[in-house]
């Protein structure tokens, strides 16, 4: 599949004030620190890792809702990351994001059919029979009765605000569309219904998603490759099969430990075999050198405290940034 998004050494920074009440000095949060990524059109690429390193950071930057501290994003064979204002409206059409809570992203004062037709209305539609038409379709796609068009987002429960969240950010038929943790606020019976509806709109509109979830099993039911993320940085990517059952990061393999198995038997390798990781995650104020997992690795050697690991292939299509891992074949 041909790349629909790249990102090139892309790095988000905010300068913060740190110190006591007597010495405040300014530096530097390290939100995204040098990532580089690639989104094949047609899939879907899960973002994983624990809070706090950069997913949704990453997945703003991409669409570029934040402006990036440096680096490039190539959006279909375009580069955006320096766009004026006026063409990145032209590029945003083909750009949408579904955000986690469901309720705080709709306007309550707006109504259904207003909150699903602002987007049109933004890139040049006027109010019509045709505009309106198009909210009725996306309405019906996404499991709507049309008679909810009129009602406002407190009548409804939380899936049916993040099916509306959806036809908003569906209504301008994107090419790209970024799932920040559209599931992590519902309930676990709702949450497997709005990720079906998901899987159903991709090939209904041959859409691409990014989709950023805390849920590993989410993750490995919905995506089509993975990619991992400790403070800032990407440290693996695999198809999903490759990926849970042969994780190469320690890190990653800590996380794949943390998925709850219903019986002793599933215990495997990847899989409830390792032990978890103990400590929190540095600060990104300050991370470590080197390996920025080396602090909470049971592998650590003395290079990761000192050399930063290059992503290398491990296998086709599977790459890891670790000491550890010997390098594959040639790709």
């Amino acid at each position: 599949m041909a790349a629909l998004l790249e990102a090139i050494g892309l790095v988000k920074h905010y300068d913060v004030e740190a110190g006591g009440f007597f010495r405040r000095t300014r530096t530097a949060l390290r939100a995204v620190d040098g990532v580089d990524l690639t989104i094949r059109s047609g899939e879907t690429l899960g973002l994983v890792g624990e809070s706090g390193c950069g997913k949704s950071t990453l997945g703003r930057l991409l669409i570029r809702l934040i402006p990036a501290t440096a680096g490039q994003v190539v959006f279909d064979g375009q580069e955006i990351t320096g766009l004026s204002p006026k063409a990145l409206r032209a590029a945003r059409r083909a750009m949408q994001i579904v955000f986690q809570d469901p309720f705080g992203a709709l306007n309550p004062r707006m109504s259904v059919e207003e909150t699903i037709m602002e987007p049109l209305l933004i890139h040049g539609a006027r109010r019509s029979a045709e505009t309106r038409q198009a909210v009725t379709r996306m309405l019906d796609m996404v499991g709507l009765p049309d008679s909810t068009r009129y009602r406002f987002p407190h009548e409804f429960s939380g899936g049916q605000r993040q099916r509306i969240g959806i036809a908003r950010a569906l209504i301008l038929r994107p090419k790209l569309v970024v799932c920040d943790e559209p599931v992590s606020a519902l309930d676990v019976s709702v949450q497997a219904q709005i990720v079906n509806l998901l899987s159903d709109l991709q090939g209904e509109l041959g859409l691409t998603y990014l989709f950023i979830a805390h849920d590993l099993g989410v993750v490995k039911h919905i995506s089509t490759r993975v990619a991992v993320m400790y403070l800032g940085k990407v440290v693996e990517v695999a198809d999903k099969r490759s990926l849970y059952a042969r994780p190469s990061h320690p890190y990653t393999q800590a996380l794949l430990a943390s998925v709850p198995v219903t019986h002793p038997s599933q215990r495997k390798r990847g899989v409830g075999a390792q032990p978890v990781i103990a400590g929190d995650i540095p600060t990104a104020l300050a991370p470590p050198s080197g390996c920025r997992f080396h602090t909470r690795c049971p592998h650590v050697m003395p290079v990761c405290r000192t050399d930063e690991p290059a992503m290398r292939p491990v296998g086709t299509g599977h790459d890891v940034a670790c000491h550890l891992v010997a390098p594959g074949p040639p790709m």
